[in-house]
């Protein structure tokens, strides 16, 4: 909720709308309806986009037909908050829908039909306003948790999944061999004959393996470890070299954040590697999955020469001031088609700089992770290593006395 409702994505919530629901309460009073019918498990809200095209569409007429659109579609029925947000190229209204109804308590059915009417209603009311129609008929609608996700860099559970897959591809040669491995790492699997499913240990419920793309259907995976068997190289997931970018960088050198990170992805190459204790790869499995989102912190932190919490601070305070004032001139240039180049560079410059801010705030959180994790993960190896060393000292003195 607090995405789709940003005050920067929407001109200082300017152009938030509730259905049914007011938006400044629209996360308690969508709470309250699950209480209330006794449906607080499961998906908490469903998750739409309505976009235009670029420099067609002024923010009014933008949010005027996605608030026709919410109430056509959900408004007999679910409470929606409607957000248009101006923070890219094209203006694009994003809907949050409560995944349970406030009538009769019956969830949401996310399904084809549903998705469908949506975009012929959105068309219609496109076509009545004399705006373009943006057609993207492989779309698809995403539980808002999961598309939140994935647009701020968090881990999800099936992308968790998805990369333990891909790794126990690898390392598989028959379908019998992977079933077995993914069932070792405490994966639950049921076959339902139409499908299959399995039920990692990080999550509550199961989840459908077709569901996770093209490419992990049980044919797909079949397929794919043939493949592999076979010596035939797949394009799709490229192994990533964990340690290749990090020689331009002296260790020496770093302090602070840049020298956290540096040694904390240095420890993931090892553990790719093989080169830590068994107990230190379990320890640090759901971490490996981050790589790349670390990755972008380190070089984010590095670009900027960033060491302390105080000049990550100030970094964030300076990207902020800057996107008020360029929000500010960009309301003076909105619907005079000269000024198209102007809003465009604006446009551009406040989505690097939202970027920033948002970088900042996913280093000062995960940073702490990243500490707490470490220092841990050393304390294992080092525990490792003297058990080791112990069990040689044993051998050593029963060798001798025998």
């Amino acid at each position: 909720m607090e995405y789709a409702s940003d005050d920067y994505k929407t001109e200082k919530r300017l152009f938030v709308s509730g259905v049914n629901v007011t938006p400044d309460t629209a996360t308690h009073k969508m709470q309250q309806t699950k209480l209330r019918f006794g449906k607080t498990n499961g998906i908490i809200a469903f998750h739409a986009i309505q976009s235009f095209k670029p420099g067609e569409v002024t923010p009014e007429i933008a949010h005027s037909v996605g608030v026709k659109l919410a109430k056509e579609i959900w408004g007999d029925r679910f409470e929606v908050v409607v957000a248009t947000h101006l923070n890219k190229e094209h203006i694009h209204n994003h809907f949050v829908i409560n995944s349970v109804s406030f009538v009769d308590g019956k969830k949401y059915y996310d399904n084809t039909a549903n998705y469908n009417r949506m975009r012929k209603v959105s068309d219609r009311l496109c076509e009545e306003h004399n705006l373009s129609v943006i057609r993207n008929p492989k779309g698809k609608a995403k539980h808002y948790a999961e598309w939140y996700a994935e647009n701020n860099g968090y881990p999800t559970i099936r992308g968790q999944v998805r990369d333990e897959i891909d790794e126990i591809i690898k390392m598989s040669y028959t379908m019998d061999i992977f079933w077995k491995t993914l069932k070792k790492r405490g994966y639950e699997i049921k076959d339902c004959r139409k499908y299959i499913a399995v039920k990692p240990t990080f999550a509550e419920r199961y989840l459908r393996i077709d569901n996770l793309g093209e490419r992990y259907t049980a044919e797909a995976i079949k397929q794919r470890i043939s493949n592999a068997r076979n010596g035939i190289k797949e394009f799709y997931a490229p192994t990533l070299d964990y340690n290749f970018w990090l020689k331009k960088y002296e260790p020496v050198k770093l302090k602070g954040f840049k020298a956290l990170y540096y040694h904390y992805l240095y420890l993931f190459g090892r553990i790719r590697k093989r080169e830590t204790p068994q107990r230190v790869s379990f320890y640090m499995r759901d971490e490996l999955i981050k790589f790349e989102r670390y990755q972008k912190q380190f070089r984010f932190l590095y670009d900027n020469d960033l060491e302390t919490t105080e000049q990550l601070q100030n970094r964030k305070i300076s990207a902020q001031a800057e996107i008020e004032e360029l929000i500010s001139k960009r309301k003076t240039i909105y619907g005079n088609p000269e000024k198209d180049n102007e809003r465009s560079k604006i446009n551009k410059r406040l989505e690097k700089l939202r970027k920033d801010v948002r970088m900042c705030k996913n280093i000062e959180v995960d940073s702490k992770r990243i500490s707490e994790r470490y220092k841990r993960a050393l304390e294992l190896e080092e525990d490792s290593k003297r058990e080791n060393e112990n069990k040689r000292k044993g051998i050593a003195y029963m060798t001798k006395n025998r």
